[in-house]
């Protein structure tokens, strides 16, 4: 069985222990993970860049279901959280948008 992701890993990304919301986060993000690269076999390991893909977007879609306000930021620091270049990190780091032969 292929390791794309798992809950362990995303609670060690995230700092805090598993519980059913990371469950249902993980599951999501593999969903999406396989319908974004339909060129990769699901029953064999990605490539790493691919396996960090899933745990982040998992992270942020766990991050999202725990904060009122959609994800976590801190108002004491300088730099706030963006999303947008989240996002953008995961796609490039999926492979997305990649040319697919017919």
């Amino acid at each position: 069985m292929a390791v794309w992701a798992t809950v362990d890993d995303v609670a060690a990304w995230v700092g805090v222990g598993v519980d059913s919301r990371m469950t249902a986060a993980t599951a999501a993000a593999l969903a999406w993970a396989n319908r974004t690269r339909p060129d990769l076999d699901p029953e064999v390991d990605p490539p790493f860049d691919v396996h960090h893909a899933v745990v982040l977007y998992a992270s942020l879609l766990y991050k999202e279901r725990v904060s009122p306000q959609g994800f976590d930021t801190y108002a004491e620091t300088v730099a706030e959280y963006d999303t947008g270049n989240a996002m953008t990190n995961i796609y490039r780091l999926i492979g997305s948008r990649k040319p697919v032969a017919r």
